[in-house]
């Protein structure tokens, strides 16, 4: 008897940093629980350099399941970069207002009704930046102002099906919106346990006593995860529609580069340039401009030298581009350096920001800093 497996799904990952698209260098597995669905529905799970893909156990005509897995379902997966520090340099986490930051968890999902068995047009995973990880049991303390006479407990999975918060002293189910009053110091302590709950996405939530107001709430995966991975991915298979087994689904996961606004900072470290009678400027004359890349203007920041700035006791020019540019594998070429009146080319190809440098926020935008010395 052959033993058969056929393609369930398959998940291409892709970063926008890289010439080719595909990201680099990240180690995914799936959680605990999902590693026993696999197992019990005879599912295999590989990676592969640019993906992962599942296989499930079939029958003699290829499409029936071996052992049919009841719908719905989810499976989750964690991904880890190989190098955290570089990955991090060169994505943009956030998610609108909603700013990455170390704790934080990058949540990429399915949205079933938009499944796709078209290989060259895969659905789109969607993006959510969750508040973080917590173990199936867990305590908050906390001090809410103005200090609420007292607070109702509500825990969600998934934002709609209800979930007590705990249990008492008896070990039975604390009723949904089960209220609590804060101690002496204001101080709102409280342990949820959602132990014998499957792990998922839960939305943990106090309101106010009337309940009317949410004061406070976090979103977080729960589950029993001791590894610290930075992402999570979801693979949601409902009832209706029905896109388990049968044609294999194919999804993107896409990975957008992080931007920052290039600073330059001019050193005149041969003080050969009179800054007093001579005025530099940068210019873009690249005209190939492969994507990612636009043609970008730069502003001088300040005065001709800086009274703000000096580099090693030097005079300085600090330039900065209008909008924020992003990163990208393949450097932005044809920004020059140009000494005015006479049009002299100081720098014919001024440098990129490296990929290790360091961000800065500036207002709304990130800023890379890049010295030239001249």
């Amino acid at each position: 008897m052959s033993i058969i497996y056929s393609r369930l799904g398959e998940v291409a990952l892709r970063h926008e940093y890289f010439k080719d698209g595909v990201a680099r260098d990240l180690v995914l597995w799936p959680s605990e629980e999902t590693s026993r669905i696999f197992q019990n529905g005879k599912i295999i799970f590989r990676q592969f350099q640019g993906g992962m893909i599942l296989l499930y156990r079939a029958e003699e005509d290829e499409t029936t399941p071996i052992s049919p897995l009841t719908q719905p379902v989810s499976f989750y997966f964690f991904f880890q970069p190989k190098n955290p520090a570089d990955f991090l340099q060169i994505s943009d986490l956030d998610d609108g207002s909603n700013l990455y930051s170390s704790g934080k968890l990058p949540f990429f999902f399915n949205v079933p009704a938009n499944a796709s068995s078209d290989e060259s047009s895969p659905e789109n995973l969607s993006y959510d930046l969750l508040d973080g990880l917590r173990a199936k049991a867990f305590g908050i303390e906390l001090t809410l102002e103005p200090f609420p006479p007292s607070v109702r407990i509500k825990v969600r999975k998934d934002l709609t099906q209800v979930v007590s918060p705990g249990k008492d002293e008896n070990g039975l189910p604390l009723p949904d919106l089960f209220e609590i009053a804060p101690d002496d110091q204001g101080k709102i302590r409280f342990t949820f346990d959602l132990r014998g709950k499957a792990e998922g996405i839960y939305t943990f939530t106090l309101r106010d006593a009337g309940n009317t107001t949410d004061l406070w709430s976090k979103t977080y995966w729960v589950g029993n995860e001791p590894a610290s991975p930075l992402g999570l991915i979801r693979l949601e298979y409902v009832n209706a529609p029905s896109n388990l087994y049968g044609s294999k689904e194919h999804y993107r996961l896409t990975i957008p580069s992080q931007k920052s606004r290039w600073t330059y900072l001019i050193v005149n470290g041969n003080q050969k340039v009179d800054l007093l009678s001579k005025t530099l400027e940068i210019e873009d004359v690249d005209a190939d401009l492969p994507p990612p890349y636009s043609t970008y203007q730069f502003d001088q920041v300040g005065d001709s030298p800086s009274t703000d700035i000096k580099i090693n006791n030097r005079e300085t020019v600090v330039f900065r581009s209008q909008v924020e540019i992003p990163f990208f594998e393949t450097p932005k070429l044809s920004l020059r350096l140009v000494e005015n009146p006479g049009s002299k080319v100081l720098v014919a190809d001024l440098p990129n920001p490296s990929r290790a440098a360091p961000t800065k926020k500036i207002g709304a935008d990130l800023n890379t800093e890049i010295y030239v010395f001249i």
